[in-house]
């Protein structure tokens, strides 16, 4: 480090800090880059567009949905199509024009007004930096998207987090006003994290319970033994490693609710690729308690296709979004979180 870079880090850290960030975004912005679709989370949408009733498919996806969510859809599709599987990611350039124009989630004012909200969030939020992510600390898994008497019918009641890593959702989610939040999770090192990071950030142990099991679409399904990597994208689907060898049980959701005594209001679902097992083991859970849903639909084309005609079979007078909860287009990010939100229309 040359001399005056050493004494403007030492004398004045924040401006330091703000000026390398800001290089190495010009630096990044400079260079090509790739844009790839998830391919090993539960199949390849490819694959699986070539061998299905597609116009069918897509018609029940759209159905009932708002106008926005229609759009998200057909953008999403045509980038399905267009851009290549992860194991054929290739680099392109970055003038190169975003497949289906840009969302307006992605677009630049759109950009820096989430950006100056991480930003202020990073300092108030006791987590590594990488660790504020927009779907979690912006978009709230969706819930910043939805009415306001949404948010009155949740607070005050139980709220379930399906895939919880960390513990950033719960930290996160407290903002809502959750009594308790009942947090599932595969990796034994996240949860470790979770305890942590829910210390840190002054979340009473009372507000939480951590459940580490995995969730089936039925109480028969055996335990798996997979290798713990503790990564954001530890996945039932993914089972070689070079790490400590677990043992996960799997239960249903309606099987874990009533065993832990929760009435649920609000359920995030982000769990690498199973989401069709949630819904097909939360029947009981979903029409008794009607909960506010979120719903990572994107790792395979089973959940993108999928869950929202099965839980829209199952769930009467309800109403269901589609959204794009990050700005980013960059690697598989121009796909990536896209969620369903599900509300009951007897709150508005």
């Amino acid at each position: 480090m040359a001399p005056l870079g050493r004494y403007v880090k030492m004398r004045f850290p924040r401006t330091y800090r703000v000026a390398v960030d800001f290089i190495n975004q010009l630096i990044s912005a400079s260079r090509p880059y790739s844009i790839y679709i998830t391919d090993g989370l539960g199949g390849s949408f490819k694959n699986y567009m070539h061998s299905n009733n597609m116009p069918a498919k897509i018609d029940a996806l759209v159905k009932n949905f708002d106008a926005a969510s229609a759009e998200l859809v057909q953008i999403i599709l045509q980038r399905l199509l267009y851009y290549p599987d992860q194991k054929y990611s290739r680099r392109i350039s970055k003038y190169a024009p975003v497949i289906g124009g840009l969302l307006p989630v992605e677009t630049v004012p759109q950009q820096k007004l989430i950006a100056q909200e991480l930003q202020r969030q990073a300092g108030a939020v006791k987590l590594p930096r990488g660790m504020i992510e927009e779907s979690v600390f912006y978009f709230y898994h969706g819930l910043s998207l939805l009415p306001k008497e949404v948010h009155e019918y949740i607070k005050g009641q139980h709220f379930m987090d399906l895939g919880a890593y960390i513990g950033d959702s719960a930290i996160a989610l407290n903002r809502y006003g959750y009594s308790k939040i009942f947090s599932l999770e595969i990796s034994v090192k996240s949860i470790d994290r979770y305890r942590f990071n829910m210390i840190k950030n002054n979340i009473p142990t009372e507000k939480y319970k951590i459940l580490n099991m995995g969730v089936a679409s039925s109480d028969h399904e055996p335990p798996l033994k997979m290798f713990d990597t503790g990564s954001a994208g530890f996945s039932l689907y993914r089972t070689a490693g070079k790490y400590d060898e677990i043992q996960i049980e799997r239960r249903s959701l309606d099987s874990i609710v009533e065993q832990n005594k929760i009435r649920p209001k609000f359920i995030k679902v982000d769990i690498e690729g199973a989401a069709m097992d949630f819904v097909k083991g939360a029947a009981k859970t979903l029409i008794e308690f009607r909960p506010v849903v979120s719903v990572a639909i994107y790792h395979n084309p089973t959940e993108f296709f999928e869950v929202k005609p099965a839980l829209e079979a199952m769930l009467g007078n309800y109403t269901f979004l589609a959204r794009k909860l990050t700005s980013g287009v960059r690697n598989n990010l121009v796909h990536s979180e896209v969620v369903l939100l599900g509300y009951p229309n007897e709150l508005l």
